[in-house]
């Protein structure tokens, strides 16, 4: 009679131990798919124009982002007045950082700027220009979606303490219902806010480098 018992316990905790494992195999399977990792990077740098002999030296600072916009998360939006982020696909880096090196590398090439850099080089820059990231978002609709961007700039003349200039730019691309084509309609969008930022420079330093 004990024998009969003691195997019926034995044989109800084994299979205890095979159901417990059974869940956490099954738990841990959750977090078996890997995250996908995105990059901003425009589109390649145009090969650097000749600047004049005065050129101007330009320092990037790392540019800011809106709380909602700050770290790798992937946001998109759904409903107005809500954010909310993708699961499994994310920014290789916060985009701001991201922005900086584009914001170099494009900025190193337009025929503006005698000297561009980002990080402390050991050199007196004339102009700094600030960033903010004030949007970057998937905004999907019923049948499609669109990702937004939005760029705040501000150049400064470091030895006046004066800006020079000072806008906000945006951009929107088409994109079909899932994160990667935001990922592609992102790196449109942000190229074209470049583009248009250095159009916009054009005037404020023509005027400093023909100022006496």
């Amino acid at each position: 009679m004990r024998t009969a018992i003691r195997y019926r316990a034995l044989r109800a905790f084994a299979t205890s131990l095979a159901s417990i494992a059974l869940v956490g195999c099954a738990l841990s399977g959750r977090h078996e798919t890997p995250v996908a990792t995105f990059v901003l990077e425009g589109a390649p740098a145009p090969a650097a124009l000749q600047t004049a002999s005065a050129g101007l030296v330009l320092k990037i600072s790392m540019p800011d982002a809106a709380p909602a916009y700050a770290s790798s998360q992937m946001a998109y939006i759904e409903q107005p007045y809500r954010i909310d982020y993708f699961a499994r696909n994310e920014w290789a880096d916060p985009p701001s950082r991201m922005l900086k090196t584009l914001l170099t590398q494009q900025l190193s090439n337009c025929g503006l700027f005698r000297f561009v850099f980002s990080d402390s080089a050991g050199v007196d820059e004339t102009l700094r220009l600030d960033s903010e990231l004030v949007e970057l978002v998937q905004a999907f609709d019923a049948s499609s979606s669109q990702l937004r961007v939005t760029i705040r700039f501000d150049l400064i003349d470091v030895a006046q303490r004066a800006i020079l200039l000072s806008e906000t730019i945006s951009a929107s691309e088409p994109a079909a219902r899932d994160p990667y084509s935001g990922v592609v309609a992102a790196n449109a969008a942000v190229q074209r806010v470049l583009d248009q930022l250095v159009a916009r420079l054009h005037q404020p330093v023509a005027s400093l480098r023909s100022a006496p």
